[in-house]
């Protein structure tokens, strides 16, 4: 094996010293993730800060170009718009919220007696039963049955214990919201640093790249995201009314997880129409059917008129492209990345199209008209 003479001892060095650092961060990594997660607890006001700048900065904006206001006045104007938002949210829905949530856990027990009594009559069908037992779900099916319960309770206690950490990093999200007022000021100045620290890293042809990147793909987030926040919260407010007028259990609960899953193309809608007539279903079967019927027909609504006239085709992405972004973004960062999923896979389409133009300039010859035709027939 002969060593490269062009490799200089110095770039020996430095591979033998990334590697002797790799290898001890790999094997004492208990302790190198603890002090991470310690970093991370400590900075964490400041990617708060960071992602309600991030948020707010349109709403500035607008009122920066619009009512042509000074950033001061702008800032004070979108604070207290946002403040008072939340200030209603919290006095008007979360009371609501918990009210149902405590309902529910005491008529969980009632719940599955109704639930018991169903398949208690569904399996006096023989012919059913017959079919059950041969699939060989019978014992599975009796399994599941009485554990229905331990799991629903497993789930709202799971849900309690994500309020609670949420209220535990209540005090670091204010401290975020507060220190977001000074980015807001001198955004233009964090906005160079940035930009100055791109370029000392990856150089300005590269550096232009990124930023490139970076713009297009906030273009992508702001138009899907955003849009689509508006869109789910008249969802939201329809299903409200809605729910109140033909009577529906829980129906500040139910109308705030259609509009949070409405965010989620193609599945979300799913998600809340199932939710409702599951609440719905223990008053009475028609009930359950009155609320499947409204919550499809709001989606409905939704599909073919509201989002097109908000959203049309800014984002550019075929169905096929919206399903695998979900999929691939709620696989690998759940929720968040099922948001983010349609604003990356309009990004990589973008640039994707722009590939194929460059190819199809550079080789006009290899790819033609008429072999695509005849590939089409």
């Amino acid at each position: 094996m002969f060593i490269n003479r062009n490799l200089k001892y110095r770039d020996i060095l430095i591979f033998a010293l990334i590697g002797v650092v790799g290898y001890k961060i790999i094997d004492n990594y208990d302790y190198f993730f603890n002090i991470g997660k310690k970093i991370l607890s400590i900075i964490s006001p400041f990617i708060y800060c960071m992602i309600c700048a991030y948020i707010l900065n349109p709403l500035v904006s607008f009122f920066e170009k619009r009512f042509k206001m000074k950033r001061v006045m702008s800032i004070a104007i979108a604070y207290f718009i946002i403040v008072t938002l939340i200030f209603i949210v919290l006095f008007f829905t979360i009371p609501s919220l918990i009210d149902s949530i405590l309902n529910i856990t005491q008529e969980i027990p009632n719940y599955m007696e109704i639930i018991q009594k169903w398949i208690d009559s569904l399996l006096k069908n023989e012919r059913i039963k017959g079919l059950i037992i041969q699939a060989g779900f019978f014992n599975k099916f009796k399994e599941i049955s009485s554990q229905m319960g331990s799991v629903a309770i497993g789930l709202l206690q799971d849900l309690v214990m994500y309020l609670l950490s949420f209220t535990s990093n209540l005090v670091n999200v204010v401290l975020g919201f507060f220190i977001s007022i000074y980015v807001l000021a001198d955004k233009e100045k964090f906005v160079r640093g940035a930009k100055t620290i791109t370029y000392m890293i990856f150089k300005e042809e590269k550096g232009m790249q990124l930023i490139s990147f970076i713009r297009t793909y906030n273009k992508m987030i702001g138009t899907y995201i955003g849009i689509k926040a508006i869109d789910s919260a008249i969802v939201g407010l329809i299903a409200l009314v809605g729910l109140l007028v033909v009577g529906a259990p829980y129906a500040p609960l139910v109308a705030l997880v259609v509009g949070v899953t409405n965010m989620i193309p193609y599945f979300g809608p799913l998600i809340g129409i199932i939710v409702g007539s599951i609440f719905a279903i223990f008053v009475s079967p028609m009930k359950a059917l009155v609320v499947f019927l409204l919550l499809l027909c709001i989606q409905q609504f939704d599909a073919w008129y509201l989002d097109p006239k908000l959203i049309g085709k800014k984002v550019g992405i075929s169905p096929f492209g919206i399903i695998l972004g979900v999929t691939i973004g709620g696989g690998i960062w759940g929720p968040i990345g099922m948001l983010l999923g349609s604003p990356t896979i309009g990004t990589i389409n973008i640039y994707f199209e722009k590939f194929v133009t460059k190819f199809k300039e550079k080789n006009p010859k290899l790819v033609k008209e008429e072999n695509l035709a005849e590939f089409d027939e």
